[in-house]
Order: structure tokens, then C-alpha cells, then sequence
């Protein structure tokens, strides 16, 4: 080679940054904004709303997707007494990653405070075959606050005959709960997951799977709202309770059942609030 070409670098592909800071409080009896911080991809918008308490926020990855190398960082704190739920514009979706090594790293802090009540209910994140995530989930609530979270995942897009044949998925949660470490557990799929060995650790040929969280009042009575709620759905669903958390674990080949699961239980677990509603019809759609 002729000294004066100097041999070509790989291409640097160009990778997403987001962070997105949201504080809550109280206004003359009413939850409103009080801290808004957006940079990068990641934005907050929040639907005008009368004669409701808590407020309504709906978080947006202006990407249209996660690719291997994003790094995405949203932290939400709720002051005492304030009423919070949350969602997101569309699913969210993990594409094939040029470097499996390098996951996008998606951070999320939650803090909630005495008398708060927080609803995290983004829709699912479609995960395609290569993709590439780590996610980590920070939650401290506080004594006397009410929490209700929900995630669902789902392995490629089923209704185009998709299908996920290796993958690098990790998920971490840590629940706090008046100060004490209440859940801690770490999830991970990778490599190659068509073998049938790999089916079997996959919850047998799962396509999605969801898990709920709930701390707040009369947990024991919700796990048997909860445990009626799941009677004779088409998905393996089942509920637990661990001290105050109570846990919910969905899973299915197919998604649609999943998520017609999902929100039958997120239904049943506010009954008595009704700040899911309008997010649930949202689903829908």
C-alpha cells in the first residue's frame, strides 16, 4: 500500500443521547410541574386536563427507536401528597445492533414521596432479533406512598411472522420502600435463544412478558383482586406477595392476550382511584 493512503476506520455510526428530569407538586390542591429538564432525544408533554388531581405525563424518545451505543437517563421525583401518571407516545422499540457488546443503556430513577401516589405505565418495548439493552430501574418510595408500575416486553413484532433468534437483554430492578431494600432482581436473555434449550429458559416459547409492581395500601386484598383477576385469561399469569410489595408476573406466546392481561390487571388494581383509565384507552388504539 502507497504510504500516502492511510487505510479506512470503520464508520462511526451516530448514537442517541437523552435525559429527561421531571419534578412534581402540589399547586392549590393540585399536582403540577414543578421541574422540567429535557435534552437530547428525550421529551416530556403533558395532555391539558380539568378537574383532575393528579397529573398526566407522556414521555417521547424523538428517535423512533433504541440502537446499541444510546444512552438514555430519566430521572422523575414526586413531592409528598402529589398524584402522578405516566406513560409513553407509542411502544417502544430495540433494533439490531451493530455491536451487540456495546447495549444501549437506559437509566431510570424514581423517588416518591410520603402520601404521593405514582403510576408508571409505558407501553411495551418491542425487542428485534440482534438487539441490544441494558435497562435499569432506581425506585424509593416512601412510607405511606402508593406506587403502581408496570412493564411488558416483547421478542420481535409476532403478527409479521418476526422472530427473535439471538438478543442481549438485561434488566435491573431495585425497589425501595421507607428506606429499606424491598426487591432487588436482575434479568437477563442473550446469545442464541432459538435452541430448545434456550426455549425452556425462555419461559418454553414466551413471545412478551409483563411484570407489575404495587405498594400501597391494602396490598393483601389487591393480590386477591389480583389472583380473581387472572382466572381463566390465555396467558401463565400469577401474583405474589413479599412483604409490602405485591408482584405480578405475565407471560404468553402471544402479545395481544399479554397485554389484554396486563390491562385487566392494571384496571382491577385501580378500582378505587380511576387514574389509569386514560391511559388504558389509550392502549387501545
Amino acid at each position: 500500500m502507497p504510504r500516502h493512503i492511510l487505510p479506512k476506520s470503520p464508520a462511526r455510526l451516530e448514537r442517541a443521547v437523552g435525559k429527561l428530569t421531571l419534578g412534581f407538586r402540589t399547586r392549590a390542591g393540585q399536582t403540577g410541574l414543578g421541574d422540567l429538564y429535557q435534552q437530547g432525544c428525550l421529551k416530556a408533554r403533558f395532555p391539558r386536563q380539568f378537574a383532575n388531581r393528579y397529573k398526566t405525563g407522556v414521555l417521547i424518545n424523538t428517535t423512533g427507536g433504541i440502537a446499541d451505543g444510546d444512552c438514555l437517563d430519566t430521572d422523575i421525583a414526586l413531592t409528598d401528597g402529589t398524584q402522578v401518571v405516566l406513560t409513553t407516545q407509542a411502544a417502544e422499540r430495540v433494533y439490531k445492533a451493530a455491536n451487540i457488546d456495546d447495549p444501549a443503556k437506559v437509566s431510570n430513577r424514581m423517588a416518591v414521596g410520603a402520601g404521593a401516589c405514582l403510576y408508571w405505565l409505558p407501553q411495551e418495548t418491542i425487542v428485534f432479533d440482534g438487539g441490544s439493552l441494558a435497562r435499569t430501574y432506581d425506585v424509593d418510595i416512601a412510607e405511606g406512598a402508593t406506587c403502581l408500575m408496570a412493564e411488558m416486553t416483547v421478542f420481535g413484532r409476532v403478527a409479521r411472522g418476526e422472530a427473535v433468534d439471538s438478543l442481549s437483554l438485561f434488566d435491573r430492578w431495585r425497589i425501595k420502600h421507607a428506606g429499606r431494600l424491598v426487591f432487588a432482581d436482575g434479568f437477563r436473555l442473550g446469545g442464541d435463544i432459538a435452541t430448545p434449550q434456550a426455549s425452556a429458559a425462555r419461559l418454553q416459547g414466551a413471545t412478551a412478558i409483563a411484570t407489575l409492581f404495587y405498594i400501597g395500601p391494602g396490598c393483601a386484598a389487591k393480590r386477591e383482586i389480583l389472583r380473581e383477576c387472572f382466572d381463566g385469561v390465555a396467558c401463565a399469569a400469577g401474583c405474589t406477595l413479599r412483604g409490602e410489595l405485591l408482584i405480578a408476573r405475565i407471560a404468553d406466546a402471544n402479545p395481544s392476550d399479554v397485554r389484554a392481561t396486563m390491562m385487566k390487571a392494571i384496571a382491577a388494581l385501580d378500582a378505587d382511584r380511576g387514574m389509569a383509565s386514560p391511559v388504558l384507552s389509550r392502549w387501545i388504539f
